[in-house]
């Protein structure tokens, strides 16, 4: 520690996320500047951006290699490297890793205000793709890192440090549980994800909740489309004519919406906003076999689903009644009752509840009052459901449990001008530092 330096190590910690504050936000838009979209993600060209995660990787591994870490690139899949690195503790304290992922979702630039990858920065904010979800958190846990080694704090226990890929498409099995599994798993895990509706400081997620993803297809009957008048009305030719795919679609789609109202009114969590649990209906494809052009009755189509369920509810609970709603609308529909959709359950993520003993939690309510002005620790962190989906589940997995905290408005994510408040960022970066000493402990000297 400098010899001018407080001997408090927890004041040392904050002096030093204060002098390095502005490396912190030239190195997230930095990292912002690397278009590093999951060549995973469906419809995008693998081949054009296979490699840009790694860029950020590196990136990332350079900033824990100045905090002192011992750096691995685990490689499961060519091109898409994690950053993992272990600061090795004197012995005696508990293990946290830090997790935040690297890559991105797609953008479309005409709906931007201005170049998603710009990684502007402004007086309040560092702007982007991916500057909320999640490279601020990614790169506010490293900046803790070197926060501490700037500070010559020694921690008791290891601090494990993780920038990974493929966590917007669920891929865990290259990112996330790849890393974990390669030896850099820790006692308990701070995952650095966006923990806010807003730009105040970061709150504190102890319930994910489950993900679902899948598909519908139905089929109808082709016929020209000159005879849709016929086909429409049940008491002409009805379905010996043609049967429009689209028309009979709605039976499911109603049927389904009302199931979301329902959890609307009666499915709710202390943690979640009313109505935060949805059936959303993302992609819809129908048509006339073998053309798209509306001169036929359509009589193919495909609907693809993102559920959002209460997390006191497992995924198996929420496909049965999901599959059961969808029955008893074919079962009042002449045509979907001999001609049932066929289902395919694509992603299954399940949720995630934080232990209520786990001892990270008040060591991170205690870093949190401290980095917001309160050492007295009476201003915790306020407490949310965490908006989407995240790698915690798969940290779970590996027995390894785990909070969710992190710089970052979700209103932003995945959606035009994404952005992170630098309050948040050096909030967030400070309290990770300090809950690495409140929960490894501080080696003495």
């Amino acid at each position: 520690m400098p010899d001018d330096a407080p001997t408090d190590p927890r004041a040392a910690v904050l002096d030093a996320v204060d002098r390095l504050a502005p490396r912190l936000v030239e190195t997230t838009s930095a990292a912002v500047r690397i278009a590093s979209v999951d060549p995973r993600y469906p419809g995008q060209d693998y081949d054009s951006l296979v490699g840009r995660e790694a860029e950020v990787s590196r990136l990332m591994a350079d900033v824990y290699r100045s905090a002192g870490a011992d750096v691995e690139m685990v490689v499961v899949e060519a091109g898409r490297d994690n950053a993992c690195g272990r600061i090795r503790g004197t012995g005696g304290g508990r293990s946290l890793v830090f997790n935040g992922h690297v890559d991105v979702v797609p953008t479309n630039p005409s709906r931007w205000s201005r170049d998603p990858f710009s990684g502007l920065i402004t007086d309040t904010a560092v702007h982007g793709r991916g500057a909320s979800d999640d490279k601020g958190g990614v790169v506010a846990a490293g900046f803790a890192a070197l926060a501490l080694a700037e500070a010559g704090v020694r921690l008791r226990g290891d601090l494990v440090l993780q920038a990974v890929v493929g966590e917007e498409v669920g891929d865990h099995t290259i990112g996330t549980t790849a890393a974990v599994q390669a030896g850099y798993g820790a006692d308990a895990a701070l995952i650095v994800e966006p923990t806010n509706y807003d730009d105040a400081a970061p709150r504190l997620a102890t319930v994910s909740s489950g993900g679902l993803w899948f598909s519908l297809t139905l089929t109808g009957k082709i016929a020209h489309s000159s005879l849709y008048g016929y086909v429409a009305q049940p008491a002409l030719q009805g379905t010996s004519l043609g049967v429009n795919v689209i028309d009979r679609y709605w039976v499911i789609y109603r049927a389904l919406q009302d199931l979301q109202q329902r959890w609307a009114r009666d499915d709710r969590h202390p943690l979640y906003r009313d109505g935060h649990f949805s059936i959303l209906p993302g992609v819809l494809e129908a048509h006339p076999h073998g053309f798209r052009v509306p001169f036929g009755v359509p009589d193919e189509l495909t609907v693809e689903y993102c559920v959002t369920h209460n997390p006191a509810r497992s995924n198996e609970e929420v496909i049965a009644e999901i599959e059961g709603v969808v029955r008893d609308a074919c079962a009042n529909d002449s045509w979907l009752r001999e001609h049932e959709p066929v289902f395919e359950w694509k992603l299954l993520w399940p949720p995630y509840t934080t232990p209520g003993d786990l001892d990270l939690l008040p060591a991170l309510a205690a870093a949190h009052s401290r980095a917001v002005g309160d050492p007295s620790g009476a201003t915790g962190p306020g407490l949310e459901g965490f908006f989407g989906l995240c790698d915690i589940t798969w940290m779970e997995a590996q027995q390894i449990p785990g909070v969710v905290y992190g710089p970052g408005n979700a209103l932003t994510a995945h959606a035009e001008d994404e952005y992170v408040a630098i309050d948040q960022l050096v909030t967030a970066a400070k309290t990770y530092a300090l809950t690495a000493i409140e929960y490894c402990g501080v080696a003495q000297d």
